[in-house]
Formats: C-alpha cells, structure tokens, sequence
C-alpha cells in the first residue's frame, strides 16, 4: 500500500503540474520524495530498524529535517519557477518509488 501511494501521489504531481502549466498565474507543483529522516518518529524505531533502513541508502545515512526543508524551500522559490509536475528526490540516492 505504501508504494502504491507513493506512486499515486508522484503522479497527481505530473499531471497537476501538467494540467496548470498554462493558466497563466505563475503556479508551479512539484513533491518531495523523502527517505529516511531523522524524525521523533525515527528515533523511536528500534536502532536494528533505522540501521537497515539506512543501509538500503548510497550515502548510508539518514536524512535531516534541513535538508528536506531546503529542497522545499528551493521548489517554492522563484529559482525554481521553470519547474513543474516533478518529484524531488531527498532519498540520499535511494529512490523508493
């Protein structure tokens, strides 16, 4: 079920940043897609749990509160305003979707 959501939200992305591209009121929608972040609800895992999570990532970390907050804040930025229907990837090189 997990998975299928995911997809499922990635996907209204694409096609809400298709369907709004042109209606000529500068909006943009994109997603972040997050891994693992170093959440209160991570640090209440079992260290097992969060170290075979981290394991599946390249960078073999998890992810900060900061980092997906930059990537969010770039997305809404006006740096970023050619940018519609995509997915932010913040998964330290592990896409799970």
């Amino acid at each position: 079920a997990y998975s299928s959501s995911k997809a499922a939200a990635i996907n209204l992305t694409k096609v809400m940043g298709k369907d709004y591209a042109n209606i000529g009121k500068d909006i943009t929608i994109n997603c972040i897609s997050p891994a693992v972040v170093r959440t209160a609800m991570v640090e209440a895992m079992p260290p097992e749990q969060v170290d075979y999570m981290t394991s599946k990532i390249p960078m073999g970390r998890c992810g900060s509160l900061d980092e997906v907050a930059a990537t969010v804040a770039f997305a809404a930025s006006p740096e970023c305003s050619f940018t519609t229907g995509f997915c932010f990837d913040c998964s330290g090189g592990r896409a799970v979707y």
